[in-house]
């Protein structure tokens, strides 16, 4: 087994959405016209009415509301509004999975809060394109709902091997599988056509330092899961105090930044993530 074959083995189960895919197409062809992309859009109505949202929310903090995709693209570009499509509509095809396998509520909580401190760290870093770090951050995780609900039986083996040896999640999974979460997470992202850049910089997020190319990427998604962490409901943590300031330190030296900046960011992003949550899991609720 290989996070390829995997992938390939649930393809049915977790392939975008058309419209996802006539979208890219659409902004990959220069004679593409803002109207070409309203109307795709508009053949998906919820999926119009959460861009809609998105763009109206903290997210973005306009200083005046959009009340049209036309709009929405005029302000926000033709690559940002891809991202959003491509995030939004890949956040509703994972659901269903037990509550007793994963708290999907928080798990889509900590990836939300993880793209924006991508997003905001992309731009502090002076990345070019850093906003699409956001798709990478949001999505750096979804290899684990692939294990879950292709591969339950084994993985409760990680699981055990976690509690039981004190092992590391990703140390548990390379015994169990041979390769982690982030492979495969990578390997669907590269299985959906993103760019390069981005399921690069997901599989070597665990450890930035192994990554053959776009090493920065991979460090910033690596802070953000960090950052976001602390952002967990019940977490409670001080990215400036206690076990958390060595690490907090050591991630802003290496994005050259300065550890009180890294550390601000949770109270920086709460409203916007939980916001982003609300809208792209309508109905659920975050207990802390």
């Amino acid at each position: 087994m290989t996070p390829e074959s995997l992938v390939q083995d649930a393809h049915t189960l977790f392939s975008l959405p058309d419209v996802a895919f006539r979208v890219n197409e659409l902004i990959d062809c220069p004679d593409t016209r803002p109207a070409d992309l309203v109307e795709v859009i508009l053949c998906d109505p919820a999926l119009a009415a959460r861009l809609l949202r998105l763009v109206n929310s903290a997210y973005y903090a306009l200083p005046y509301p959009v009340e049209t995709v036309s709009q929405a693209i005029g302000l926000i570009g033709q690559r940002e509004l891809r991202d959003l499509v491509m995030a939004t509509s890949a956040v509703s095809l994972f659901k269903g999975l037990p509550p007793e396998q994963v708290n999907m509520e928080q798990f889509w909580f900590h990836s939300i809060a993880c793209g924006i401190a991508a997003r905001e760290l992309a731009w502090r870093c002076h990345l070019t394109e850093g906003e699409r770090l956001f798709l990478a951050g949001l999505l750096h995780g979804v290899g684990k709902l692939i294990f879950y609900s292709q591969c339950a039986d084994r993985y409760r083996e990680v699981l055990q091997r976690v509690e039981r040896e004190g092992l590391e999640l990703v140390v548990a999974e390379r015994q169990v599988f041979g390769f982690t979460y982030a492979d495969l997470s990578a390997a669907l992202l590269r299985n959906w056509r993103f760019p390069e850049r981005l399921w690069i910089a997901v599989a070597h997020h665990l450890e930035p330092a192994g990554a053959p190319d776009y090493w920065l990427e991979a460090m910033i998604i690596h802070a953000a899961s960090h950052v976001a962490s602390s952002q967990q409901p019940g977490a409670g943590v001080n990215l400036l105090s206690g076990e958390s300031l060595e690490i907090t330190a050591s991630l802003a030296n290496m994005l050259k930044l300065e550890p009180e900046l890294l550390a601000s960011l949770p109270i920086e992003i709460n409203l916007q993530a939980m916001e982003v949550f609300e809208i792209v899991q309508p109905g659920a609720m975050l207990i802390y």
